[in-house]
């Protein structure tokens, strides 16, 4: 008989293997997680269990997400050897019970195992009560005496655990604060104030000017701090990933205080507060995994700017939607020296987005390549290739 229900485990929330998976395929905690759970259920209603025919279509629709995310995952699942090569879950039969008569059967052993433990230890409590009624006419009664010095050695205990969390509590403090003004330090001097204001400006266009239309986010000295800390530790000097994050919280129905009942709306110093915070929002804990697609890259370090000259064009000509739209996880991989010059390589997530930027895009990126001012050598052409 087919079973209506499967087990989930503890910590599956956070199994470090999704972890690694979610790593590897450069996805979400959340969507890792989503798409794992798909695979169980799946798995659960296979005849034989444990095996499952894979729709990453359908679990693309189902989770409302990328068709190559999807796919960028199950891969990931299989590199991690969580599935095998006939599609088989390899703990499943560790974790799972092949049937409703195993677990049945599991279930009334477990329960008879503890009513024997139960009964074993009651007739261990009745041996050693006869010595005891015996020896209490002529020994004074100590039960009271030995009840409050444990009753006294437990409050001392629970006042040490209560002192050791204030402590930890207040080293943590400390620590947050002394972490905000090293950063501080280590970058005067260093750090310009423009970048601050060009990530303050980010954050207006991206966010407050859906939170508080007209009006401005503002640098305080304390944000200052924070901003050039995430600056460093999070963002790693990278406007572009600070630019991103803005706009996670930006398409955020919870963020901008659309959900109704909840009553929260984010703000710049709560979204600068820690790198926790940070690691909620870029794992899609209040989006619901939803994500705009990531921003054209470039791995290339010399072409950076002239490859942001040519996204800033089309945006302008096709707008940003649609530019952010067919560009989004698309990457400058290479460059190639031949007689008359270069050839540039753009790397596409799938065949269907490599096929539209040749027909609609690609005039286009070649022509704002040959007017960019950035880069010396004349680029001939873009070489669109399909990711592995």
């Amino acid at each position: 008989m087919s079973m209506e229900w499967y087990r989930a485990y503890h910590g599956m929330p956070h199994d470090p293997k999704l972890q690694v998976v979610a790593k590897r395929s450069k996805q979400p905690m959340a969507c890792v997680v989503a798409v794992w759970v798909c695979v169980l259920d799946a798995a659960s209603q296979h005849d034989p269990r444990g095996v499952i025919n894979i729709d990453a279509e359908e679990i693309a629709v189902v989770m409302d997400m990328e068709l190559e995310a999807v796919e960028a995952v199950i891969q990931s699942f299989r590199d991690k050897k969580m599935l095998d090569e006939n599609n088989h879950l390899t703990a499943w039969d560790k974790r799972q019970h092949t049937s409703s008569t195993e677990r049945s059967r599991k279930s009334r052993a477990a329960k008879k195992k503890d009513e024997t433990g139960s009964n074993t230890k009651q007739r261990g409590a009745t041996k050693g009560s006869k010595p005891q009624r015996k020896n209490s006419k002529k020994a004074p009664d100590t039960d009271s005496d030995t009840y409050s010095d444990a009753e006294e050695n437990t409050d001392t205990d629970s006042k040490k655990d209560t002192n050791k969390k204030n402590r930890e509590r207040e080293e943590k403090k400390e620590s947050e604060k002394e972490k905000r003004r090293t950063c501080g330090k280590d970058t005067k001097g260093k750090q310009s104030g423009q970048i601050l204001e060009q990530m303050l400006d980010i954050w207006n266009t991206e966010v407050q000017s859906k939170l508080t239309n007209g009006h401005k986010a503002k640098l305080t000295p304390r944000r200052k701090e924070l901003m050039t800390c995430r600056w460093l530790e999070d963002f790693q000097q990278d406007i572009k990933a600070w630019e991103y994050y803005c706009e996670v919280i930006g398409q955020s129905d919870f963020c901008l205080g659309k959900i109704e009942g909840k009553g929260w709306t984010i703000d710049l110093t709560w979204a600068l507060e820690s790198s926790e915070h940070v690691a909620k929002i870029l794992e899609g804990g209040f989006s619901n995994g939803k994500h705009p697609s990531k921003p054209p890259s470039c791995e290339v370090p010399e072409l950076q700017e002239a490859w942001d000259f040519v996204i800033g064009r089309l945006q302008h000509k096709f707008g940003k939607p649609s530019i952010r739209s067919w560009f989004g996880n698309t990457s400058i991989t290479k460059i190639t020296s031949v007689t008359d010059g270069s050839i540039v390589r753009l790397e596409c997530p799938r065949k269907f987005i490599c096929d539209w930027i040749e027909k609609h895009f690609l005039a286009e990126v070649n022509a704002a390549f040959n007017d960019q001012p950035h880069y010396h050598i004349p680029i001939i052409t873009t070489e669109l290739t399909i990711k592995e």
